[in-house]
């Protein structure tokens, strides 16, 4: 599947100089109306030249403004009346769990969970949202009888990073890319010989730049709607991913059960 225009913007967010980052904002404020100006307009209104706007588009694999356009027109949605709270959010949902089934890459993933399923140790790190969707992950698969542990705290990282070896593997979450606590902690990790997967929203960063694999998930920000506020959607979306495909190993799924059994048992 080929990756979208809006995807493109993303990813290559942190290849842009401040300007093209300034266009970056003004195109996703503007999305459904950018489609009705022209080069010289969009220099104007974002107080760039053409020139500029041109460099911008071949950063995100665009022949040209015009190219560009074309692209973009297939994926802007008309625009819509104002909506109940109600309705936005799910489609705000909706949007977030599309745009990730459609960013997030089948081999690699599987990949990932070839890893989980054969390391020695698993380690998922994470701070703020991240550090509460690397505890969810934690719980899940301590239930399929995986050794593995979620750190939240930037010490704890490090020394627990320093502990590993060539059969062990850390996940990081971070949105951005760029925490920094968290990518000191990998790359801690990595020269220890630990395997590295990053699951982030931009590429180009300190975290894809120590990670040996990298799954992307499309950031809140494309929504352009400053009240959503759920960061870790699309992250706990792959996160179920990897649980199901792992949950697909009969012993796995077994000890899922036999934790269940007994807690169940416990409450009667």
């Amino acid at each position: 599947m080929l990756i979208s225009v809006l995807d493109q913007l993303q990813l290559n967010r942190h290849m842009l100089s401040a300007k093209e980052k300034e266009i970056a904002e003004y195109i996703i404020q503007n999305k459904n109306t950018i489609l009705n100006i022209n080069i010289r307009e969009l220099a104007l209104k974002t107080g760039s030249s053409t020139s500029t706007i041109t460099r911008f588009c071949k950063k995100i694999n665009c022949d040209s403004f015009v190219d560009f356009k074309i692209k973009l027109s297939r994926e802007a949605e008309p625009p819509e009346e104002e909506a109940s709270v109600f309705t936005k959010v799910q489609k705000l949902y909706t949007h977030v769990v599309q745009s990730t089934a459609e960013m997030v890459k089948q081999e690699q993933v599987e990949e990932v969970v070839q890893l989980i399923k054969t390391s020695r140790r698993l380690l998922v790190f994470g701070l703020g949202s991240s550090g509460l969707s690397a505890l969810e992950f934690k719980y899940r698969l301590m239930r399929m009888n995986i050794i593995i542990d979620a750190i939240t705290d930037s010490h704890m990282m490090l020394m627990n990073a320093s502990l590993l070896g060539k059969n062990d593997l850390i996940i990081g979450l971070s949105n951005s890319g760029t925490t920094q606590e968290v990518i000191d902690a990998l790359k801690v990790g990595r020269e220890q010989g630990a395997s590295v997967v990053g699951i982030t929203n931009f590429d180009h960063t300190g975290l894809t730049d120590v990670s040996d694999i990298v799954l992307f998930t499309p950031s809140i920000h494309r929504n352009n709607d400053e009240h959503f506020i759920n960061s870790q959607l699309s992250i706990i979306y792959v996160l179920d991913i990897i649980s199901m495909l792992l949950l697909e190993d009969q012993s796995m799924l077994q000890a899922r059960r036999n934790t269940l059994k007994a807690l169940y048992k416990n409450r009667e």
